[in-house]
């Protein structure tokens, strides 16, 4: 079929059937989270790592509900990867039937690469964790000690998985901007300083406010954008 499926549905038919697949999507959610919360403490532990191979350095709980919303919030970040293939099941299943057939099979790649690209980045992330903690730990003197709060210092974890799965998107921005004609690879190498110089506001935007962290967010994006 090379137009939309057929079928019409009122306004409100619309409005019902969203509610139904919020729900869904919000239930599913509910369901990772809760999941996850049972291992956050696992979870924790191994985001833990790049910091507690180093000895003499201290984490900790600076507020009494500091230990609980840290739990909470890797249950919540946990959840919604857990959860993440049922939420786009269910919002695929309301969205589908007002696309084309060529939109459908555009959609699905998307996401998969897409999807493939942001984990990418999120491990690449991970890995690059014990040299950017490393650096951050060598400003200790010895009448200066590294007590770090838990809160913090994951909240600065998640940020890093976060920034590097967003970095690693470049290739698929790029992809389906020259897709629709608006870039090519001489207009790409054209205006290469002027992609360093986005590149660097960027990586300061998505980052911690250290210029260390910039550099090496900056680096990767650099890469993908000259590959």
């Amino acid at each position: 079929m090379s137009g939309r499926s057929e079928g019409s549905m009122s306004f409100l038919d619309h409005l019902e059937e969203l509610r139904k697949t919020l729900f869904l999507a919000l239930g599913g959610l509910a369901v990772g989270v809760i999941a996850c919360y049972s291992v956050s403490l696992r979870i924790q532990e191994f985001l833990l790592q790049p910091i507690i191979r180093h000895p003499g350095t201290t984490l900790a709980l600076l507020a009494p509900t500091e230990g609980f919303i840290v739990r909470l919030k890797i249950s919540l970040v946990a959840g919604l990867f857990v959860a993440a293939p049922w939420v786009f099941f269910q919002l695929w299943h309301f969205v589908a039937p007002g696309l084309y057939d060529r939109e459908r099979k555009m959609v699905l790649p998307v996401v998969f690469f897409s999807t493939l690209c942001f984990i990418a980045g999120a491990v690449f992330g991970y890995l690059i964790l014990p040299w950017a903690t490393k650096f951050f730990l060598s400003f200790a003197t010895p009448t200066v000690e590294n007590v770090w709060s838990l809160g913090r210092y994951l909240d600065f974890v998640l940020r890093m998985f976060l920034a590097f799965g967003v970095v690693f998107e470049l290739p698929i921005v790029i992809y389906f901007l020259a897709r629709l004609g608006i870039v090519t690879p001489d207009f790409l190498r054209r205006y290469r300083r002027h992609a360093y110089i986005v590149v660097l506001v960027a990586a300061a935007i998505i980052t911690p406010p250290d210029v260390f962290t910039q550099v090496i967010l900056a680096a990767p994006m650099v890469v993908l954008y000259e590959g």
